[in-house]
């Protein structure tokens, strides 16, 4: 084992004068030019909100462009995060580990085709014994809790003996995926050491969970340790892309942030395992005062449960040297948004955490670029119509050469083009080079280009990506300026099941989405082209993803469009070419699983029918919890309805709320399993 040192407090503090320090110098240089090329004219108000806009939004492109730089330098260095202990792989565990995987009304073949994946996966590093797989469920959906205890059961028979799988389901879905983890916490913490937390789609190898466990116990001061997720195994156009972009620019990104974050990095929310005694004394999360959307329980609760665990005296480490851990990334660019819809109410929530009492100030840094992930794009879009109506006002109102007062020579405004210019090409720069300086990294991890589809395949995916994203830029700013200011008008977003189904934009949800934006984007290069002509070609970048946001949103949601990419070396990462045995293992899992659970009912229907299935979700609601307050009006409509499915063969049409009003009462259940064999008896 490597003797413990911890990193020199000097040592950090140099990292973050670095980024930070370069960061402040890039926007004071960039600013103080920029209010040379301000035109001379303009009122102090104007050239105010120019400044302050252009400030907000340089110093975040600056702060990723020297994270990256950095990130850059620690890959082809290929020095690990430095203050944290590694241990031989074959060092034996003296502890215990639970995996977590919270689920809410998802697809049940996926996720326990996944579970016994990183089941099988465990077993072969011949520790499988330190760990049980927890499923906790969530669910409202009364036919998909069904089929979650059938998939439960029949994976159960598939897992490797000396690993348990447990299944339990709440009544009451308090607090959303964190009370979900506090209420595991609570009932069964007391047993496990550590616990990952995954989500859905999750996906880790066996020597990745090995090695989060192993480093635990090798780094007793470590509270979070973070795995940062890869996105693979989708194949439309849209997700194609992301996967790409992940595979070639994440490395430089998670290095970078690894970089000044050190012992103080952040929780994304999964494929991470945390210390539970540290999360059991330090992250009881608070109800914020108010109404949703900023009051309420937190949405975001990972940046929350980083910060307290920091704030108790335990590390955080994101480590890019973990390895083996996957997810799926939203199929569609809608997808995408209404995932981006939830995040970004729970990180506007932040704010009122920011100002908490006790916090390590990176904690607050983390919730401040938390923040400003979503208010950027409102500040961006304020920057730009500011712009743009200062164009509009000096063609509306010209400029006044010889005022009132007497000169002898004409009073000229001052605008630097060339100055604007500049810093237009520098903005572009800091944001398009560090997807070159991950190009260079990624062309030298794979040295087998054939499982990237040649390096020309990766060079010319670079640059389509580069194009695409322009287009996807302004919709997706559209789209979060949207949830900012809809939050900021005190509008909540619902907790909805996020949709993995490759299945494709139709053009009536994509013209429900996007006819505002194509409209936007019309009506503004109309006026830019009669009344602002000089800002034509300047704004058509912007402009010409808007006006076709419809056609970019369904065409890059089609599979294939997908294939199409794939098959001329558009967008190819390894993890695709050759898959990895983890990703094999599960699709495997899923087909059997697919077999193995095919019933010609399902619900309540399934547990009339089933005397095995009927008998395990009976004795299941006892280790569930008490039952929640049924409506009796609810329950004798579901009786009668499922006695005609039982007499007359009639389909027992149940509304939500029947069916769990069934799901919950044994003796109703129990009566129709015995008519039904009665009644098969009898034919």
């Amino acid at each position: 084992m490597e003797a413990y040192s911890p990193i020199n407090p000097k040592r950090i503090r140099n990292r973050r004068i670095k980024v930070f320090g370069l960061t402040f110098v890039s926007t004071l240089l960039a600013t103080l030019k920029w209010i040379t090329v301000i035109p001379s004219d303009s009122t102090w108000l104007t050239k105010t909100l120019m400044i302050g806009l252009f400030i907000l939004t340089f110093a975040w492109i600056a702060l990723f462009f020297w994270s990256s730089v950095f990130g850059f330098i620690e890959l082809l260095r290929k020095r690990k995060v430095p203050g944290v202990v590694w241990v031989p792989e074959d060092t034996g565990l003296q502890t215990r580990t639970a995996l977590l995987m919270p689920v809410y009304n998802e697809s049940s073949t996926g996720v326990f085709a996944n579970l016994l994946a990183m089941a099988e996966e465990l077993q072969q590093t011949g520790q499988g014994q330190a760990y049980d797989i927890f499923v906790l469920s969530d669910t409202t959906n009364p036919k998909v809790w069904v089929e979650e205890e059938k998939h439960w059961l029949e994976t159960r028979k598939l897992m490797p003996a000396e690993i348990n799988l447990y299944y339990r389901r709440r009544a009451k879905n308090t607090a959303r995926k964190s009370g979900n983890i506090e209420d595991f916490c609570v009932k069964w913490g007391n047993r496990y050491d550590f616990m990952i937390v995954l989500d859905a789609d999750s996906l880790l190898t066996g020597k990745t969970m090995l090695a989060m466990s192993q480093l635990m116990e090798a780094n007793p001061h470590a509270g979070i340790i973070q795995a940062p997720p890869m996105c693979i195994n989708k194949h439309s156009l849209f997700a194609r892309i992301q996967q790409f972009a992940g595979k070639v620019y994440g490395p430089i990104v998670s290095a970078g942030l690894a970089y000044w974050q050190v012992g103080d990095s952040n929780y994304w929310g999964h494929n991470a395992i945390i210390r539970i005694k540290a999360f059991m004394a330090c992250c009881g999360l608070p109800v914020l005062k108010g109404k949703a959307p900023f009051g309420g329980h937190i949405l975001s609760h990972d940046f929350v449960e980083a910060a307290l665990i920091r704030r108790g005296g335990w590390s955080a480490w994101l480590l890019p040297e973990l390895k083996g851990s996957y997810e799926e990334c939203p199929p569609s660019m809608i997808d995408f948004a209404v995932r981006d819809r939830r995040w970004c109410q729970g990180n506007l929530q932040h704010i009122k955490v920011l100002i908490s009492k006790g916090l390590h100030p990176v904690s607050r840094v983390h919730f401040i670029i938390g923040i400003m992930s979503y208010l950027s794009s409102p500040i961006w879009l304020c920057f730009l119509l500011v712009g743009l109506m200062i164009a509009l006002g000096r063609e509306i109102f010209p400029p006044i050469y010889f005022p009132q007062s007497y000169t002898l020579f004409p009073t000229w405004p001052i605008f630097d083009k060339i100055g604007t210019i500049a810093l237009f090409i520098l903005s572009m720069f800091m944001l398009i080079f560090p997807k070159f300086l991950g190009l260079i990294v990624y062309l030298l991890q794979n040295k087998d280009k054939k499982l990237i589809g040649g390096r020309l395949g990766a060079i010319k995916s670079v640059f389509s990506e580069i194009v695409i994203s322009a287009l996807f830029a302004p919709i997706m700013m559209m789209f979060q300026s949207k949830f900012v200011f809809d939050i900021l008008a005190g509008n909540a977003v619902s907790w909805n099941t996020q949709n993995r189904d490759e299945t494709g934009t139709s053009f009536a949800e994509a013209f429900r989405r996007h006819i505002w934006h194509t409209a936007l984007g019309i009506i503004t290069t109309i006026v830019v082209w009669y009344h602002a002509h000089d800002l034509f070609w300047w704004m058509l970048p912007i402009t010409v993803g808007l006006m076709l946001s419809i056609p970019i949103s369904m065409v890059s949601s089609y599979e294939k469009a997908g294939r199409w990419a794939a098959k001329h070396n558009f967008f190819i990462i390894p993890e695709e070419a050759k898959l990895p045995e983890i990703l094999q293992k599960a699709i495997k899992a899923k087909e059997i699983l697919a077999e193995k659970t095919r019933r010609p009912y399902q619900g309540a229907e399934l547990l009339a029918t089933d005397a095995v299935m009927n008998n395990l979700h009976l004795m299941m609601l006892e280790t569930n919890g008490p039952a929640p307050e049924i409506n009796v009006s609810d329950l004798e409509k579901a009786q009668i309805k499922l006695e005609n499915f039982i007499n007359h063969n009639l389909e027992a049409d149940f509304t939500k709320e029947e069916e769990i009003a069934l799901l919950y009462n044994p003796k109703i259940l129990k009566d129709a399993l015995l008519a039904k064999r009665l009644q098969l008896n009898g034919q």
